[in-house]
């Protein structure tokens, strides 16, 4: 789905030190599309970035008045949001972020694995000049936004360096199966960024993927890229040790659970 259209933001409104509100005044639904799907995207994606982290509460009036909607189109990317155990409604109580449940996170990890693995191997033989130069941008875009710490920037980048794997692998189609799955994994990742050298080790990886695809190595990419998505269960158990509040009470036990089974 395209991005929603932005505008220059408003200032003056008290409202605007809220970080995922203040992200709402740069933007305008695109009338080509539906306000629920729109509407549902910006949300999660506000959740994903931890601009409304676990715990927040979600300002419907706030968000209608910032975006120019109704009620009901909130309501229904709300029970949307829900539904994927993203966000908590209590009634009478209101709406508030769900912490990251970590069984989720892990399923949303057997999606890529299955299919990311499978794409990077494709993407290996059928690689093109048009996704090398993509792929080639990217990586340095990456290595700039890590240098500067700008860590929203680098998640973007990592998910646009995804994507277009999977898009010169198979199709859009099967980015969006990826990422309508990951969406627990993401705030996972997300959350992961500011430790120290986390970005740095995110960004050597990538780097061994690309290198591997470079070459029309569909092993080697392989190889690199699994090493890359294994590594999701390391940083599960250190976050939860450091952000214990943000995760499901269950997060510790199914965490310690988890693995990759011997020979997959």
């Amino acid at each position: 789905m395209p991005r929603p259209r932005k505008q220059p933001a408003e200032t003056g409104n008290p409202a605007a030190e809220d970080p995922f509100l203040a992200s709402l005044g740069a933007l305008r639904l695109d009338p080509a599309i539906g306000k629920t799907a729109q509407i549902y995207t910006i949300i999660r994606n506000g959740i994903v970035q931890l601009k409304l982290p676990p715990g927040a509460a979600i300002n419907e009036r706030e968000i209608c008045a910032r975006l120019g909607i109704s009620r009901t189109p909130l309501r229904e990317a709300i029970l949307q949001l829900a539904a994927e155990n993203l966000v908590t409604v209590v009634p009478s109580s209101g709406t508030s972020v769900a912490p990251i449940h970590i069984q989720d996170a892990f399923d949303g990890q057997m999606v890529r694995d299955a299919l990311e693995m499978r794409v990077v191997r494709l993407a290996a033989s059928r690689m093109n000049l048009a996704f090398e130069r993509a792929l080639a941008a990217n990586m340095a875009a990456q290595r700039k936004a890590s240098a500067a710490r700008d860590f929203d920037e680098f998640y973007l980048l990592d998910e646009d360096f995804h994507r277009l794997i999977s898009e010169c692998g198979a199709s859009p189609t099967v980015w969006r199966i990826i990422n309508g799955a990951k969406a627990q994994l993401d705030r996972i990742r997300r959350l992961g960024f500011p430790r120290p050298h986390h970005a740095e080790t995110v960004l050597a990886e990538h780097q061994a993927i690309f290198d591997g695809l470079m070459r029309r190595d569909s092993e080697r990419a392989a190889a690199a890229m699994q090493t890359h998505l294994d590594r999701v269960f390391e940083t599960v158990r250190l976050l939860i040790a450091e952000r214990r509040d943000y995760f499901s009470p269950d997060a510790g036990e199914v965490a310690q659970r988890a693995g990759r089974p011997a020979g997959a």
